[in-house]
């Protein structure tokens, strides 16, 4: 029997509750908020302003962040503007931006070197930029720009990005000794650099100078520079990625370029990963040829470190190295290249679909790109294709006494923007039944089998 309470009551005691301590954001330690930042700006972007407003302690932490997303300025103009406005003590958590370059706007020039673009009639309606002397105010005022491109620049010590975007028809394009001059100082500029993106396909050599933790590097590979030049430049770079990109473009008055693959291959150490994007249009459409062919000897210099392969131009018709030589098919030194290597990944277009039999036993993953031009003509050939392909991976890995391709691990298809999902969404259509097989039978032998894009095949 329970004794009775002080006051004559038997209640039971009710145990108090133990206050805790609030966990207050503010009170966390500071790499611990900015992880949690990074976080939930990741997940949420829009939501950056609404924690700027919240205090000025958190004000001053989330600032960075707005500083680290990729920026894109139209012109120097556009990159003048966003100076003068931003607070420069942040200027250091700048990591990326895209940079077009454009002609000097003569009508914005003031002062005495104003007047003298007036009297030479050099203006924005006239379209003229004067003769091409020295004395020239056209190229003084184009020298007095880069200098304040050059400062502003040097503003973003810590710049790891670097996009130089090509200027559009619609455009005021800069002169070529304008953009000969640029890449020089996009060379004295930005030691940080990683990764850097040129469209524009007449700049020299010199814009890659000066980049000691350079690894991937992407544009056209064509050069006003000579060979020598250019070797000597990738000699001195660590690169590990490099894709070399072809895209409709124009040249600006006055350019010359000339191809750099050859030199480029012989001057670069081990690279890792090589893709060759040539888009439907490009002015020079043998970008394989060049490679495969052309520069067989320098690209042999890769077979060993190379994991990485993206075959994203088209073959090309046959191509002759030299003026002695008979004209060959490309797919031909590509089919032996790749049975050399030590490839681990190969993405390829439809048009390269004779390469697959030639891929080396160190494989482990293969991507078809369907969504990519040239297509094949109907979703019938695309499925026989497929078949095709899939067949062939169940025979050589599925032979004991001869397994080709004994690391291949998955298979993945691309056919965004190609395939009518409407047509074989339904189960019954033989496209699905074949296509839903084949991911059984690769299966069965430890190969995954995967579609991007397509609604039709479910749980994907």
């Amino acid at each position: 029997m329970p004794r009775p309470q002080p006051n004559g009551r038997n209640d039971k005691v009710k145990a108090k509750a133990v206050p805790h301590p609030s966990l207050r954001f503010l009170t966390l330690a500071l790499e611990l908020r900015e992880n949690i930042c990074a976080h939930v700006l990741y997940n949420h972007p829009s939501s950056l302003v609404d924690l700027l407003v919240v205090n000025r302690q958190l004000s001053r932490e989330v600032k960075p962040f707005l500083y680290k997303l990729p920026l894109t300025f139209d012109g120097q103009s556009h990159l003048f503007d966003w100076l003068s406005e931003v607070d420069h003590d942040y200027l250091r958590h700048v990591e990326e931006i895209r940079f077009k370059l454009h002609d000097i706007n003569p009508d914005e020039i003031v002062g005495a070197l104003g007047k003298r673009l007036q009297n030479a009639n050099i203006t924005r309606a006239s379209g003229s930029r004067g003769p091409d002397t020295p004395d020239n105010p056209y190229f003084e005022a184009c020298r007095a720009d880069l200098r304040r491109i050059g400062a502003a620049f040097r503003l973003l010590p810590n710049l790891r990005y670097l996009t130089i975007l090509s200027a559009s028809e619609r455009d005021a394009q800069p002169h070529h000794r304008t953009q000969d001059a640029f890449s020089k100082l996009v060379g004295q500029c930005f030691p940080k650099l990683k990764c850097l993106t040129s469209e524009v396909d007449q700049l020299p050599i010199d814009f890659i100078s000066g980049k000691s933790e350079l690894r991937r590097l992407r544009f056209p590979a064509t050069t006003s520079s000579d060979d020598e030049e250019t070797e000597e430049l990738f000699a001195a770079l660590s690169l590990t990625e490099l894709e070399i990109c072809r895209l409709p473009h124009h040249t600006a008055s006055g350019a010359e370029e000339w191809d750099c693959v050859t030199p480029m291959l012989e001057g670069a150490s081990s690279l890792r990963s090589l893709t060759l994007f040539e888009r439907h249009g490009a002015e020079t459409p043998n970008l394989a040829a060049e490679v495969f062919v052309g520069s067989r000897s320098a690209l042999k210099r890769h077979k060993d470190s190379l994991r990485t392969l993206k075959l994203l131009a088209k073959p090309g018709p046959e191509y002759s190295a030299d003026d002695d030589s008979d004209p060959v098919h490309p797919e031909a030194y590509c089919a032996a290249f790749l049975a050399q290597s030590s490839l681990i990944h190969v993405e390829f277009i439809d048009v390269w679909m004779s390469i697959y039999e030639h891929l080396p036993r160190t494989i482990q993953t293969i991507t078809w790109r369907l969504d990519e031009s040239p297509r094949p003509p109907n979703v019938a050939t695309s499925v026989a294709r497929i078949k095709k392909m899939v067949t062939h991976a169940i025979q050589v890995r599925g032979n004991p006494r001869d397994v080709r391709f004994p690391h291949l691990r998955c298979i993945v298809i691309y056919l965004d923007g190609f395939f009518p999902s409407a047509e074989i969404r339904h189960p019954a259509h033989p496209s699905n039944e074949i296509l839903m097989m084949a991911r059984a039978k690769l299966g069965e032998l430890g190969i995954r089998l995967d579609w991007k894009g397509w609604e039709g095949v479910p749980g994907l």
